[in-house]
């Protein structure tokens, strides 16, 4: 009741108000001393009178403009009624020191005053200044101005918070992506901090920067945006005596505030070095440290002609991205065929660092006797803590090739473009019976939709039921399909056609995409007999002797391992935790 009575007093003003049509315009700040990187709030009031649009123009030379709003406002004293139109702008200033904001004039020509905005570097502000307000201070810093080109920097942005700040990662403002490559080096860490005596805290971001060119660069300013959830600021309310109640909480408009937080971090000034010329046209690789190491499957130096010898080769380097890794060549040799595989690469952050890894597998076989040397494998690299240039060397290798009964020297040649479309014929039979059984399987379909509409709708479901039954047993899963082709390479002792049979297969089971070795199929399927079979059939990958391979014997274990179960997880590294 005390509401309506309220309206209808409100009503019975408005009807005698004299409206006054004086028009003025007004300029004021929230802070005259801001850190660099801070924002302050310009408004700009203009009473009676409807405003311009928007116009930054004048600003732009020292501010930059980051938000604008605007408000209206009507306030009613002795029956004169004054309106108030609100421009709000918020500005960050471009540079420390002694900066104004310009006169604005309305349509009447009326004019404000110029306003003084003193910036500080964020390290000058009071103990007083920072007890009385909220602070937030947002800076960059590097661990090196002077890198190498494409050398990793170190880029940490501290981000203090006096409490209550919300928002996301901070972005940067890149005028030329084409000059760095960012990386993220994790999750931002959050540290609890004492400042003038004020409870606050450190939020921390971390980046990799790597220069993609010498010379004078300007590692870009990042920008925060963000706000802080405050209370309400309430107005005084002459009614609230006179009804017992807040007005704008009965309206309700007791919201809380949102204010807007925009930071930026300082652009900072790095002179990029050349490559220098120690590295003598190497590939360039400047990083903190490398690591190269290999395994090797058959651990003996003896081993018979036409037998495989599989190695692995790790390269890791600290401080580069995967696409500074050199590629890993490996010499011909005398006396040996190599079959290097395509490389796979990952990257990683470790100890701070963007951490690169790359794994390339290569299989040797020897097609002649006696001692043949496995040449050592060298990566150049320059050390960005000595600034010098090192190398990372796999020392070479001697086996002791003896005879094999079964292979004649010089007989272990990788099969002819002929023999392959051979060993392929039996898969290409297979697919073609397949594709015939689906052509009787669709022509039955037309038969029997064909006597569907002759014979009735209960003669067709019978024989349609009929059908399905008997043709149940061509429908198999993919998994099925994949095994049958393991089965018929092993019967033909197609042993390439029986690798890339077994990679589908193992990839299907276990839905694991990235098998793509034996070695990596063996990690999944912990099966001793089975792992057995594989090497075998490594052993027997490139030789045209495969009397003594038994595809029986393979076939019965290949059975067992097919009925069993698929664990839930499989974990699968790139790089063994020897390595790490």
């Amino acid at each position: 009741m005390k509401k309506v009575i309220f309206f209808a007093i409100c009503f019975s003003l408005f009807a005698h108000i004299s409206w006054a049509q004086t028009p003025s315009i007004m300029a004021s700040v929230d802070k005259t001393t801001v850190p660099l990187g801070q924002s302050l709030n310009l408004e700009i009031v203009y009473q009676n009178q409807e405003p311009p649009a928007p116009d930054t123009s004048l600003l732009q030379n020292d501010f930059e403009v980051v938000g604008i709003a605007q408000g209206q406002n009507i306030q009613i004293i002795n029956s004169d009624k004054t309106i108030e139109y609100s421009r709000q702008f918020r500005l960050i200033p471009k540079k420390k020191g002694q900066l104004t904001i310009p006169v604005f004039t309305d349509k009447s020509g009326n004019k404000t005053d110029p306003i003084t905005i003193k910036v500080i570097d964020p390290s000058e502000i009071s103990a007083q200044d920072a007890e009385n307000s909220n602070q937030f201070v947002m800076l960059g810093r590097v661990n090196n101005n002077t890198p190498y080109v494409q050398q990793e920097i170190l880029y940490t942005i501290s981000l203090t918070d006096s409490g209550g700040l919300q928002g996301r990662e901070p972005l940067f403002e890149l005028t030329n992506d084409k000059d760095w490559v960012i990386r993220s080096l994790g999750t931002p860490e959050i540290k609890p901090l004492v400042k003038n005596g004020k409870k606050m805290r450190e939020i921390i971001f971390k980046y990799a920067f790597f220069p993609q060119k010498s010379g004078k660069l300007i590692l870009p300013a990042a920008r925060f945006e963000g706000y802080v959830l405050g209370r309400p600021k309430k107005r005084i309310d002459p009614f609230a005596d006179l009804f017992g109640d807040d007005l704008s909480s009965t309206l309700g408009f007791a919201f809380a505030d949102h204010e807007p937080v925009f930071l930026k971090s300082n652009p900072i000034e790095i002179d990029v070095q050349p490559i220098p010329q120690s590295n003598n046209g190497n590939w360039w690789l400047p990083a903190q440290d490398v690591l190269l190491v290999d395994k090797w499957e058959n651990e003996t130096n003896q081993i018979k002609l036409g037998e495989a010898l599989h190695r692995t080769i790790y390269l890791k380097a600290d401080g580069v991205l995967d696409n500074q890794l050199p590629s890993i060549n490996f010499p011909e040799t005398k006396g040996l065929k190599q079959y290097p595989e395509k490389p796979a690469t990952e990257m990683k952050v470790e100890n701070g660092h963007v951490t690169s890894v790359m794994k390339i597998s290569n299989v040797y076989i020897p097609n002649k006797t006696g001692d043949i040397e496995i040449p050592a494998i060298k990566i150049p690299w320059f050390n960005v803590k000595s600034k010098q240039m090192e190398v990372a060397e796999l020392m070479p290798r001697t086996i002791s090739v003896i005879d094999n009964p079964e292979i004649k020297e010089n007989e272990t040649m990788q099969p002819s473009i002929m023999q392959e479309e051979k060993q392929l014929l039996p898969t290409l039979s297979q697919e073609s019976t397949s594709l015939k059984k689906e052509n009787h399987y669709t022509l039955n379909i037309n038969i029997y939709f064909a006597l569907i509409a002759l014979g009735g709708f209960v003669l067709g479901i019978i024989l349609t039921i009929v059908f399905l039954k008997r043709n149940s047993n061509n429908l198999k899963p993919h998994t099925k399909s994949l095994e049958k082709n393991v089965l018929i390479c092993a019967k033909n002792k197609d042993m390439r056609g029986l690798r890339d049979a077994l990679l589908d297969w193992c990839k299907e089971k276990y839905a694991l995409s990235y098998i793509k070795n034996f070695n990596e199929m063996k990690d999944i399927i912990k099966d001793k007999d089975f792992a057995d079979e594989l090497d075998k059939i490594n052993a027997q990958l490139y030789s045209d002797n495969l009397d003594n391979w038994d595809y029986k014997l393979f076939l019965n274990i290949f059975n067992k391992v097919c009925k069993n179960s698929v664990p839930k997880k499989n974990n699968s590294k790139i790089l063994p935790d020897l390595y790490k």
